[in-house]
């Protein structure tokens, strides 16, 4: 993009970071960057430079953003200079509406898209250029109505001091006059339209009317070149609009006629193509005959905005200067009309497509934002089945641990009938407190549930006993003699009985035995059971038999 086309931007902001990134970005773009760390500075630079648009950031130490802006606005000479806010304040509605109130044109929230600020630093300095162009247009037109009416003054004067010496021409003169004041009525119709098809059909039909032609043709100046815009004939009298025809040897016209006055950009009046015509239009005009050819340009401000041909089919005599000068006047006031309607139509596009811009992008942001509405449904429905999930996992853990504890306490203190009235359990492994009370528990209540008379503890593959554990053993003793049945401790060995010894365990409470099979000997003479072909080491236990003694012995 040209630099002279994108503009002169600058930037205010107290971050060195942040000026780097803004002015890189606008470089990028083809725009020309000037930058303030200050308030103060921006003030200077904006009277000096006259920039295009200054971005303002609203935090900023010593005069913050608001008061800089409030400043520029109060200068003649910067007060139109547009300004667009950037903050990263959180309460954006309030400073929204307060640099609104100052003064501000556009308003950006940080952190932005360099997209979204290129797009509105764009749209802001085409704006500003319009507008500027607009007032100039203004200016223009003020002076072209005051020169037209000077130039009636003159004409009014000259009329007026003439009139004796002039009077064979005075019906002329009148003529004249009418139809001048004629085309400044039909150029103030056309100045009065904004929109290009109706400026182009008012300017068709009056420069028909007014000028006696037969063909009027409106080319255009455009990026592409020169280009048939509108015409229209007297027969019939229709405006044809639209046409974007290029002006070449092919084209309803005296081409090179219309090129020539385009690249001298002054007007040309043929008087009579029999005699004067461009040979380059010799086919055409032999073709068409029109007798005299009146090519007006079409200037605003220095620029060519367009060529007005028109075709008279009889010209007895030349025109007059006077009508010469005001048909030019018809072509620069229709030339400023022109530039307008196209401006304004530009700037119709321009809005129109801010406006479609803005609605795709509303729609973008609502359909975002259902999409994040659902994917946070999502979420939340996602994280509460996995709450769940995680909480029946747990449960289904607990239980599982809770069963194989319960297994492992079963294991570890098994208690084995071997009749209906002797019960062995069985220690192997060291024995602490914790294990000493779960065997406690098992013995109790396997007595209970089997009526059993005698219990057989045998600890014979135990390999460590403490006295807290000893203590437990006599307590279940004397618990099982409270329910009916004695207790019989087998397997005692000789370092085993030596650290019961060393403990000061009573042991005159329990029956003791050297080892399972004794014990169940003892058990079954004490139970009374005639269990026959119980063997026991390979011996026959009958009633009566005793394998072992009493305390060991």
């Amino acid at each position: 993009m040209d630099a002279s086309e994108a503009g002169t931007i600058l930037i205010v902001d107290d971050n060195p970071r942040n000026l780097g990134l803004l002015s890189d970005t606008l470089t990028g773009s083809g725009f020309e960057v000037a930058v303030a760390v200050d308030g103060a500075r921006a003030l200077r630079l904006a009277r000096e430079g006259m920039p295009d648009l200054i971005l303002l950031d609203v935090k900023m130490d010593g005069m913050d953003g608001f008061e800089t802006c409030r400043r520029l606005k109060g200068d003649p000479a910067t007060a139109a200079i547009p300004v667009i806010f950037m903050t990263a304040s959180t309460d954006l509605s309030a400073d929204r509406v307060k640099g609104l109130n100052l003064g501000a044109v556009d308003y950006l929230a940080k952190p932005f898209l360099d997209e979204e600020l290129l797009a509105r630093v764009r749209v802001h300095t085409k704006l500003r250029r319009l507008t500027m162009h607009l007032a100039a247009q203004v200016d223009e037109r003020i002076a072209a109505e005051a020169a037209l009416q000077r130039l009636t003054q003159e004409l009014e004067r000259r009329v007026g001091e003439r009139t004796v010496a002039l009077e064979r021409a005075l019906e002329g003169l009148t003529q004249a006059q009418a139809q001048m004041a004629t085309v400044i009525r039909a150029a103030q119709a056309v100045s009065g339209e904004i929109v290009l098809d109706d400026v182009l059909d008012r300017l068709m039909r009056l420069t028909l009317e007014h000028a006696g032609a037969r063909k009027c043709v409106l080319v255009l100046s455009r990026e592409s070149g020169l280009v048939i815009e509108a015409s229209i004939t007297s027969e019939p009298d229709t405006v044809v609009l639209g046409l974007s025809k290029p002006v070449g040897p092919g084209a309803d016209l005296a081409a090179s006629l219309v090129e020539e006055v385009a690249r001298a950009r002054q007007s040309i009046f043929v008087w009579d193509t029999s005699r004067d015509a461009r040979p380059e239009d010799a086919r055409y005009l032999a073709g068409k005959g029109p007798r005299s050819i009146l090519c007006l340009a079409m200037m605003c401000q220095g620029e060519l905005i367009g060529v007005l041909y028109i075709e008279g089919d009889a010209a007895p005599e030349p025109l007059l200067a006077a009508q010469l000068e005001t048909l030019g006047l018809l072509a620069s006031q229709a030339a400023v009309a022109v530039k307008n309607a196209l401006l304004y139509g530009h700037l119709a596009d321009m809005t129109s497509e801010l406006r479609r811009s803005n609605e795709r992008l509303e729609t973008e942001v609502a359909r975002q934002t259902e999409e994040l509405r659902q994917t946070n449904e999502r979420l939340q429905r996602e994280l509460v089945e996995r709450a769940r999930a995680e909480e029946e996992r747990a449960a289904l853990q607990a239980e599982v641990i809770d069963a194989q504890s319960a297994r492992l306490a079963e294991l570890s203190t098994p208690l084995i009938p071997i009749t209906d009235h002797i019960m062995v359990m069985p220690l192997i492994g060291t024995i602490d407190s914790a294990r000493a009370e779960q065997a406690l528990e098992a013995a109790l209540n396997g007595v209970q549930a089997n009526r059993a008379k005698v219990v057989i503890i045998d600890v014979t593959g135990v390999t460590v006993l403490d006295s807290a554990v000893a203590s437990t053993l006599m307590s279940t003793a004397m618990a099982l003699r409270l329910l009916g049945s004695k207790t019989v401790i087998t397997g005692i060995r000789a370092e085993l009985a030596q650290t019961l010894i060393d403990l000061g365990v009573d042991l005159g409470a329990v029956v003791t035995k050297g080892t399972l099979q004794s014990g169940i000997g003892y058990a079954l003479q004490q139970a009374g059971d005639g269990v026959a072909g119980l063997h026991v080491n390979g011996k026959h236990a009958r009633n009566g038999a005793a394998p072992g003694r009493r305390n060991g012995h």
